[in-house]
């Protein structure tokens, strides 16, 4: 799969999550064999203004072949401010949110609610592809904002003529947020009226899922992002790849990665949601679970990492 002149290792991709595709995240991925990873969503109003939150997001790795920022907001004044930035010239491709259904962002008339005003939405893409110069500029968008009001298409539509080079669609509507039927029949539509590449979104969390998604949608790449935390190996097993689990170094490396740029506190805080995450499912694990809640420092963390070892050896 290509977007622009970006070939990809793989179809499927990593989209925006947020409060979790960090930067160690995004690495594991992609040496797992994501194809594409994206940041945590920054506000392009953020970074106008100098909060020092969304800066932290714009840490890349060594090992992030290709770098992509997912940036989301409602001007189109501060997209191209924020793009323009020198900080974000390390990035090889620009992605639009219009997809969140976070009610503050909602409310702010950002991420899915640029759904219900395409006249807006066009604006923001095509001020976008002319502020990257020459970088590509994709979009991630939802099937529409109401089961009423299923405008994907025309959405896209517009993407492709204000030059974006790539449309990730969410199968599912605002209203829905994370949970319902996924709306195939959408992203096959959105594929079929557009020449750019489609990547088809919501509930992919296995092999049989992810063949479902091509199979129903003839969509060119899938984006897993629930079914990728607490578990990046998950690109290996749907690329085939043949690997060791090592679960406790995997754990170990993701705490360490963040160490690597954050203050130790924020470190061990953002850290914990993760190491929920990575455990899930273990027999076993609540008591682990219990001390990395109540871990307040990087020696705390490394404490209860040396126990993880024990808790999976011979299950994986």
């Amino acid at each position: 799969m290509k977007i622009a002149n970006y070939e990809l290792n793989s179809p499927y991709i990593l989209p925006a999550i947020a409060g979790f595709s960090d930067m160690p995240m995004r690495e594991l991925c992609y040496r797992y064999g994501a194809g594409l990873c994206f940041t945590e969503m920054v506000s392009a109003k953020g970074l106008v203004y100098g909060s020092d939150n969304s800066g932290l997001m714009l840490i890349t790795g060594e090992n992030e072949r290709i770098r992509a920022i997912q940036l989301f907001g409602g001007d189109p004044h501060f997209f191209e401010k924020a793009i323009l930035d020198e900080r974000l010239k390390k990035f090889d491709i620009v992605d639009i949110n219009m997809g969140c259904p976070v009610p503050k962002i909602v409310k702010n008339g950002e991420g899915s609610a640029l759904m219900k005003n395409p006249e807006l939405a066009y604006e923001i893409i095509k001020i976008s592809v002319e502020a990257a110069q020459g970088r590509p500029v994709t979009v991630k968008m939802r099937a529409g904002f109401s089961l009423e009001d299923i405008n994907a298409c025309k959405i896209a539509e517009l993407a492709e003529k204000a030059g974006a080079s790539c449309v990730t669609v969410h199968g599912r509507v605002r209203e829905q947020y994370y949970s319902g039927d996924i709306l195939f029949s959408a992203i096959r539509d959105v594929k079929n009226s557009v020449g750019i590449p489609v990547i088809g979104n919501g509930n992919v969390h296995d092999k049989n899922t992810a063949f479902d998604m091509f199979e129903k949608t003839g969509c060119d790449g899938v984006a897993i992002a629930r079914a990728a935390i607490g578990k990046p190996d998950i690109f290996a097993e749907l690329t085939g790849q043949t690997f060791e689990k090592d679960l406790a170094m995997i754990i170990k490396e993701h705490f360490e990665g963040l160490l690597s740029y954050l203050p130790e506190q924020v470190a061990v805080n953002n850290f914990k949601k993760h190491f929920v995450s990575y455990l899930k499912g273990y027999k076993g694990s609540k008591n682990l679970k219990n001390l990395i809640t109540a871990s307040c420092s990087k020696k705390d963390v490394m404490d209860v990492l040396r126990k993880v070892e024990d808790l999976t050896k011979g299950l994986n």
